[in-house]
């Protein structure tokens, strides 16, 4: 069970599943991120995956953006259809955990909320109760190099133990085992992908005065990277 959302229900909830390896590993390679970065990003990378199935909107684009006092500032872009990057920005840059979400969608316009918390599983928990404001319980996880985001969504109408519903879905569903009372609704197929492209930072490039230009230039050539997935870009001038 690896580069999916699985959806599913039980009892009188939605559960997401998602799934991330090969997508991290292509975050991080870029990035040459190693250790603890990389199961950090790996596990942003599975949240912002799971906020983004989440949405009705079928446009939508998340950008998920997480700073850890010793660890660092994290940022990682999921897509509704399934494409997927992320990146470390800097070393840590405050006293205290933040977990700032921001949504693009396209009917209704972007929203951004923010939570702190200590780490990154009371992040994850203060954004959906604080945030998103809504009944869910989540674990985002990695096991045998395997990014995971597991929530289970509580409809309206008769509640039902969303902990236990979660914990059955975490321990059984990495294993592909469907735990009794859970029904499969859909999965859908999740990839390392960006919408940057060489042209359009060209014509960034292009754009900028002479002198500002000839500042960024080094033995006659600008180097950029990519702000959603660290790609390089070298421009001769």
């Amino acid at each position: 069970m690896t580069e999916q959302v699985s959806k599913y229900m039980a009892q009188n909830a939605r559960i997401f599943c998602i799934s991330l390896a090969d997508a991290v590993t292509r975050s991080a390679t870029l990035n040459h991120l190693h250790g603890e970065d990389v199961s950090v990003l790996g596990r942003l990378e599975a949240f912002a995956c799971c906020i983004a199935a989440l949405q009705k909107d079928e446009r939508a684009s998340i950008t998920a953006r997480l700073s850890l006092p010793s660890v660092g500032v994290f940022s990682a872009t999921a897509e509704k259809d399934g494409m997927i990057r992320g990146l470390k920005e800097s070393p840590a840059d405050g006293m205290e955990g933040t977990l700032e979400v921001t949504l693009q969608l396209h009917l209704r316009g972007n929203y951004t909320g923010m939570v702190c918390g200590s780490d990154l599983d009371e992040l994850v928990r203060n954004y959906f109760s604080q945030s998103l404001q809504i009944s869910a319980a989540c674990r985002v996880f990695e096991k045998n190099g395997v990014y995971y985001c597991i929530v289970a969504e509580q409809l309206p109408g008769v509640s039902c133990a969303l902990s236990e519903i979660c914990t059955e879905a975490w321990e059984k569903l990495p294993l592909e085992i469907l735990p009794d009372g859970f029904e499969f609704l859909e999965s859908t197929p999740l990839r390392f992908g960006c919408t940057c492209s060489r042209g359009a930072l060209m014509r960034f490039v292009s754009s900028l005065p002479p002198e500002e230009r000839e500042d960024l230039s080094e033995d006659g050539k600008i180097v950029t990277h990519c702000n959603s997935c660290g790609k390089k870009y070298v421009f001769e001038l």
